[in-house]
């Protein structure tokens, strides 16, 4: 069994399919009983999927241009920073400074503005992204074979999760109640009377992709657990639903 360090470390890879092939099932099994590797993956792969132009480049050319005009600095300076009696090679000095803040400032506008693209882009990132989700289950639920999941806790129906041939499931609907910071919901599947974990939930469930690789799972069952999670319940599921054969 691979450690926990040890899949941790190629779980970037594995998201971008660049793991050795005799590696990724030993990677898969540690994540099929780890929530944080689990979660992580289940990010990264979504990351991974968009990839793109998430940050805006400098302008070409910026770092000659600015090194040519270093290299082309008056050797007279601006009379705030000529001092009577000086030498040419002097005042050459004393106008170094002010070429390299000039420089500067013109790298921190650049930089400022790209700053500013950048996050502007990673705001339409994030909404794009809320949009593939909602695609993503839209396109689950029209998938043959697909199979709908309830999660009740008494008489109530909390959740619902569509499952699709192959393993992937996606959460359609939530209405379990906002958790405080230090608590999240984790997804458990229930195989042979076992809970193995398929990830964390958060606290105020939306949005949530996992990968149920055994086929003998009967039942998929909701815990609260301390933020980040754990190996095993530390309490009895507050929802569950059974999977159809």
């Amino acid at each position: 069994m691979m450690t926990h360090d040890e899949a941790a470390s190629l779980l970037a890879a594995l998201s971008l399919h660049a793991v050795e092939a005799e590696e990724v099932a030993r990677v898969e099994a540690h994540v099929r009983t780890c929530a944080r590797c689990q979660l992580e993956l289940d990010g990264l792969r979504e990351t991974a999927a968009a990839l793109g132009t998430s940050v805006e480049t400098l302008p070409e050319g910026l770092w000659s241009s600015i090194a040519s005009r270093l290299d082309a600095a008056p050797a007279t300076p601006p009379a705030a920073v000529t001092l009577i009696g000086e030498g040419p090679s002097r005042r050459q000095r004393a106008s170094l400074p002010r070429v390299l803040a000039l420089a500067a400032a013109a790298v921190i506008v650049v930089l400022a503005v790209s700053l500013v693209n950048a996050n502007s882009r990673v705001s339409r990132l994030q909404g794009a992204l809320a949009l593939a989700r909602q695609g993503v289950v839209a396109q689950a639920l029209a998938t043959p074979g697909h199979r709908l999941v309830t999660l009740t806790a008494g008489a109530s129906r909390v959740a619902e999760f569509v499952l699709v041939p192959g393993g992937r499931g996606y959460l359609v609907s939530s209405s379990m109640p906002a958790l405080g910071s230090r608590r999240t919901y984790q997804l458990w599947a229930i195989v042979d009377g076992s809970p193995i974990s398929l990830g964390l939930l958060g606290p105020s469930p939306r949005s949530v992709a996992f990968t149920l690789a055994d086929a003998h799972a009967t039942v998929l069952a909701v815990t609260v657990e301390p933020v980040g999670g754990s190996v095993r319940p530390t309490s009895s599921p507050v929802a569950d639903g059974r999977i159809a054969a």
